[in-house]
């Protein structure tokens, strides 16, 4: 008996040493395979097709070895065992997840890069080549399924009772691969949005509405200057542009308003071109955008795209400095001052300043379009423009919408953005002036406490100073604004918060005294209203306490205008994080 008992003892010893072992392997295998994932999605996104290539093998011998340890008799044993299970079922999934992304979801991601040289993308004679773009659309369709697949599955790893040396590499690669998923997602987009967009299967023809920040509205500023783009088989050109204060008028509105639009905005929304931007709803100034065109023109267009001076500023520094009709240049450094300022001080004519941003704006397009600058350097300044909601993108085309919802060209009024709550802050100019250039913001929403349905307490505070100059009454009336509203130099403005989906204002304090707002629900949100007079100088603080909707731990998203001075989106670690 006590040679039985002994040989159980040394089988069990030597099972678990052996577990043991392969779980030492495992895990280096597993890191070797994390760096790899990280080398070649920095060559992906590098165009680096080469080194891509180069990687790949390795992280797929270190991910197949390091599933194989992971598997078999002992390992299912383990999964059982009270306190090792968890963590044993945690390192299984890890490794059959890595696996899963070296041979399904990478390679045909790197079968696509090495079909789309990034130097391709570059415009020749003002036309772009989509012909590549559109051929590899399937395979990085089908490498962004598979990687959201295996982020899906890591995802449903219960890490609560996972020790830490397990828990933290099972969170580190979760991120990973949302960075990754995150790539692939936009690469999809772009490979299916890009070639119909730019004419490759016919005509196309776009709005672009150049936002002037210096008169703010909900996302962004006035649309003071609009530009008619043509695109056809990878060539754009600009072939009208037009002033916004040409595209107003009509009794009637252009769309008819829902009654929280018509109370919130009135109904210069949808009768003056300068107005459509009120709504902080991108897609719907889109689609009234696009009705007020074709009342004008009798034109049908395809989309709408909207771009303010600091994305402008933004692709000059990837293109360098452009020359304007007038024999001026304008670069990245003195854009903003130069479109959203130092011009009403230049022309006293509205339609001077007009024609001066419409062929600022042209000329920039134009830079673009003729390949001045390296695309990379094009590509990553669209795309921080993107991020901070100054570049958006709309399509009349339901099927390309489609790939735009939800990303950050959308800019759709939206209160969560899957479990994150989405706070919005938004002005509308009150007195048609340009002093908007003055006011900077400071505004931050922190999660104050992570609440037992998944919600959470969020306090928000904002900061508004209004900092023009010294003569400021001096400036041309056409800075100033309208007569009789305020003083001249101050500077009125409508401000919207938005509420998350769901969620309940427990208080709004203005300098730390309680204010009566107008409330109102739009689009399902509710949100809060009011109106400021700022002297020059003078600063107004907000903040409000609210309780969001049941199932948004995420971290906190605040959507505001992106303001002259630079301020836009901010995102904010939820107290719900170290959850779950």
């Amino acid at each position: 008996m006590v040679l039985v008992v002994v040989a159980v003892v040394v089988v069990l010893l030597g099972a678990v040493a052996w577990l043991a072992w392969d779980a030492l392997r495992a895990r280096a295998d597993l890191e070797t395979a994390r760096d790899a994932v990280g080398r070649l999605q920095e060559q992906v996104v590098a165009g680096d097709v080469d080194a891509a290539r180069a990687t790949l093998p390795g992280l797929q011998e270190h991910a197949a070895a390091a599933h194989r340890r992971t598997s078999g008799p002992l390992w299912t044993v383990a999964g059982s065992v009270p306190w090792v299970g968890p963590n044993t079922r945690a390192v299984q999934a890890v490794a059959e997840a890595v696996d899963e992304l070296a041979q399904r979801a990478l390679p045909p991601l790197v079968e696509a890069t090495s079909r789309v040289d990034p130097a391709a993308l570059r415009p020749v004679d003002g036309r772009v080549d989509v012909a590549p773009l559109a051929e590899v659309a399937s395979q990085v369709a089908a490498a962004d399924v598979a990687v959201r697949a295996t982020l899906e599955r890591l995802e449903q790893v219960d890490t609560t009772a996972v020790v830490g040396p397990v828990a933290e590499p099972v969170g580190m690669l979760r991120a990973q691969l949302a960075a990754v998923a995150q790539d692939t997602a936009t690469a999809a987009r772009a490979a299916a949005l890009l070639p119909p967009m730019l004419g490759g299967d016919g005509p196309r023809q776009y709005l672009v509405l150049v936002q002037n920040n210096a008169e703010p509205r909900a996302t962004g500023g006035i649309p003071g200057v609009v530009l008619l783009l043509r695109a056809d088989d990878g060539r754009i050109e600009v072939v009208e542009q037009r002033s916004g204060n040409e595209l107003t008028g009509g009794d009637a509105p252009a769309v008819e308003l829902t009654p929280a639009e018509a109370d919130l905005f009135g109904p210069l929304l949808a009768t003056d071109m300068r107005d459509v931007t009120f709504t902080p709803d991108f897609p719907r100034s889109a689609q009234i955008a696009r009705a007020l065109w074709a009342r004008h023109t009798g034109t049908q267009v395809d989309g709408v795209l909207s771009v303010d001076p600091l994305t402008l500023a933004l692709v000059l520094r990837a293109t360098g400095p452009v020359s304007l009709p007038d024999g001026s240049t304008l670069g990245p450094d003195d854009a903003v001052a130069t479109l959203l300022n130092d011009v009403y001080l230049r022309f006293e004519e509205p339609a001077q300043q007009d024609a001066f941003f419409a062929g600022a704006a042209t000329a920039v397009l134009a830079a673009v379009s003729g390949g001045q600058g390296e695309p990379s350097g094009v590509v990553d300044a669209l795309a921080e423009a993107a991020r901070r909601g100054r570049l958006l993108v709309w399509s009349a085309d339901p099927e390309l919408q489609a790939h735009l919802t939800g990303t950050v060209l959308a800019g759709e009024l939206r209160g969560r953005a899957g479990t994150s709550p989405v706070v919005g802050l938004y002005l509308n100019d009150g007195t048609q002036a340009k002093l908007g250039y003055y006011l900077d913001v400071d505004a931050l929403a922190t999660s104050d406490a992570c609440l037992g349905d998944g919600a959470q307490r969020v306090a928000l505070t904002a900061t508004y100073t209004y900092q023009p100059p010294a003569d400021v009454q001096a400036l041309p009336a056409y800075v100033l604004g309208l007569d009789g509203v305020v003083p001249p130099g101050d500077l009125r403005t409508n401000l919207l918060l938005y509420l998350p989906q769901g969620a309940f204002l427990e208080e709004i304090l203005v300098d730390g005294r309680p204010v009566q707002v107008h409330s109102q629900v739009h689009d399902g949100l509710a949100v809060a209203a009011l109106t400021w007079t700022f002297s020059p100088g003078q600063s107004f603080t907000l903040t409000a306490n609210l309780v969001t909707g049941p199932e948004q731990g995420g971290p906190v998203l605040l959507r505001t205008t992106p303001v002259a001075s630079g301020f836009d989106h901010v995102t904010s670690v939820s107290k719900c994080a170290d959850r779950g």
